[in-house]
C-alpha cells in the first residue's frame, strides 16, 4: 500500500494534511492505537527535523508499506540551493566546524551540509574516520544510515574507551526518532534530499 504524495512547504503548508494521511494509513494497516500514535510522532519529528535543517524547501511526503516493513515514511525535499545560498551555508558551517553536533538532527544536518559542500567543491576530503559519520560514501550520491551509525558507534566503543563515543550513544538514547525507528536513511543528490524512516509495526488485522 502507498499513499498519494502530498506537497509540503517549509512554511508549514501541507504538513497537517501529511499527518492526517499517516493516521489514515495506520488505521487501514491495522496498527493498534499506540503504534498509530508512534507513526504520527515519527512523521512529526521527521517534518520538524527537515524544517530545522533546510530553511527553504518544497517536498513530497508519502507513506507506504513494503514486504519487509509495514511503515515507511518518505520525504523528498528539493532545497533551493543556488550558488549564493551554498556559499553562505559553507561559510556559516565552516565557522561552526569546531562545534560538536548534538543529537540525531545534528548528525543529519552535518551530513547534508557536507554532502552539499562536497558537490559544490567546498569539501574535498571525507571525514578522517568515516564511521563517525555513519560510513558516508562520497560519490555522486551521498547516503547516511542511522542503523549503520549506531552499529559503528557500538563497534568503536568496544575497540577503545572514549567518553565522546559514550556521549554519542547517549544522544541516540535520548532521540525520539532513534528510539522508535528501525532505521533512518538520508540521501543527497544535487538539490534533492530524501529521508526514509522505517519502522516495522505489527499489524492487528
Amino acid at each position: 500500500m502507498k499513499t498519494k504524495k502530498i506537497t509540503i512547504h517549509s512554511n508549514g503548508q501541507g504538513m497537517e494534511k501529511a499527518l492526517d494521511t499517516v493516521e489514515a494509513f495506520s488505521l487501514h494497516m491495522g496498527f493498534n492505537p499506540r503504534n498509530s500514535r508512534r507513526a504520527r510522532l515519527l512523521a512529526e519529528e521527521t517534518l520538524s527535523m527537515v524544517r530545522g535543517i533546510v530553511m527553504d524547501f518544497e517536498a513530497e511526503f508519502w507513506m507506504e508499506s513494503m514486504p519487509d516493513c509495514s511503515c515507511e515514511l518518505h520525504l523528498l525535499a528539493i532545497a533551493d540551493m543556488d550558488y549564493a545560498k551554498k556559499h553562505n551555508l559553507v561559510a556559516t558551517s565552516t565557522q561552526q566546524r569546531n562545534e560538536a553536533s548534538v543529537g540525531i538532527m545534528g548528525k543529519i544536518r552535518d551530513f547534508i551540509e557536507d554532502s552539499i559542500f562536497y558537490m559544490c567543491g567546498g569539501l574535498t576530503m571525507p571525514p578522517a574516520d568515516p564511521r563517525l559519520m555513519g560510513n558516508v560514501s562520497y560519490a555522486d550520491i551521498q547516503v547516511w544510515s542511522l542503523q549503520q551509525y549506531r552499529k559503528d558507534m557500538e563497534e568503536l566503543k568496544q575497540e577503545e574507551a572514549d567518553s565522546d563515543l559514550t556521549e554519542r550513544l547517549e544522544e541516540l538514547e535520548r532521540s525520539i526518532v532513534a528510539n522508535i525507528a528501525d532505521d533512518v536513511q538520508v540521501s543527497v543528490e544535487g538539490d534533492n534530499i530524501e529521508m526514509v524512516i522505517r519502522k516495522n509495526f505489527p499489524m492487528t488485522i
